[in-house]
């Protein structure tokens, strides 16, 4: 009898959080209890949910994703996440899928007489939630099943994972990656910016130059980058530094002023305001919680 997505889920998932697998690129992620609200740089990747539910919170904008939704993301992007449906006898389980750039081009190319007759796709959250159709839970229950026969990793997880992808390219959500993957509009140019944001945070930023480097006005990239973000340049970049403090100081035990100069604050005192307008609590008190 062929197993269920949750069922092999739970076999590949046995600690809590994120479980590696053998698949390129895949893991799986389980949690045996509902969670308040997590802060996290989510990257670009899928999630579909075996069991059990999440939410995603970007800016003032909620995404619920569980087994009939999924959930991707195109650019990175400061999250809050939540898992709101979850226990020890029915663990919150879903498949977490890393996808490059260039794999979303190469399927465009092969799907090129269907996906370009689709309507264009508006500027949007680099964000999304999508109803999961039957041929994606297959697919995704034939890529997870490939662990139980290693050998066949190699010719066939990626045929798999292409699948997937066109399900979301030529769903409702698919317009984003459709046009970040082909250079089109202002979600290439925001997503370039991002990662410029991302390859070293720490650095002096301003609106100007980077409207500059997406070849846009300052008004129109201001407009653009807060449709894909949920936030304002500034905002954006400032999160960014405090979740990068943040781990410095629970995972790596740097001190509060390391931390803060390690991400370009001068200001020990500015970092402490900001880092518990974030966190709830100072950056001293929320580690001692914590740790």
């Amino acid at each position: 009898m062929t197993p269920t997505l949750a069922e092999l889920c739970s076999r590949w998932a046995p600690n809590d959080g994120a479980n590696p697998t053998a698949l390129p690129g895949v893991a799986v992620y389980r949690r045996d209890f509902g969670t308040g609200p997590e802060h996290a740089i989510y990257t670009r990747r899928l999630f579909i949910v075996a069991q059990g539910r999440k939410c995603a919170m970007v800016g003032d904008d909620v995404f619920a994703y569980d087994p009939e939704n999924y959930l991707v993301i195109s650019v990175p992007l400061p999250v809050v996440s939540e898992i709101i449906d979850a226990s020890s006898e029915v663990p919150f389980l879903s498949v977490a899928i890393e996808f490059s750039i260039e794999s979303v081009r190469d399927v465009l190319l092969r799907g090129a007489k269907l996906l370009q007759s689709l309507e264009p796709p508006k500027l949007q959250r680099g964000l999304a939630v999508s109803n999961v159709e039957p041929r994606m839970k297959l697919a995704t229950l034939r890529l997870l099943s490939l662990l139980d026969a290693p050998e066949d990793i190699e010719v066939l997880a990626e045929p798999c994972i292409q699948e997937i992808l066109y399900y979301i390219l030529k769903g409702p959500q698919g317009g984003f990656l459709r046009a970040m993957a082909m250079g089109d509009g202002h979600q290439r140019l925001i997503a370039d910016v991002l990662m410029q944001i991302h390859d070293d945070c720490t650095q002096d930023f301003s609106v100007p130059e980077l409207a500059a480097q997406a070849r846009m006005s300052e008004t129109v990239f201001y407009e653009a980058f807060r449709s894909v973000t949920a936030s304002t340049p500034i905002q954006y970049i400032k999160r960014l530094r405090l979740l990068q403090a943040h781990r410095q100081l629970v995972m790596e035990g740097m001190n509060v002023s390391e931390a803060a100069f390690s991400v370009g604050y001068n200001s020990t005192s500015q970092f402490s305001r900001e880092f518990k307008r974030v966190f709830g609590a100072s950056p001293s008190h929320y580690v001692q919680q914590v740790v």
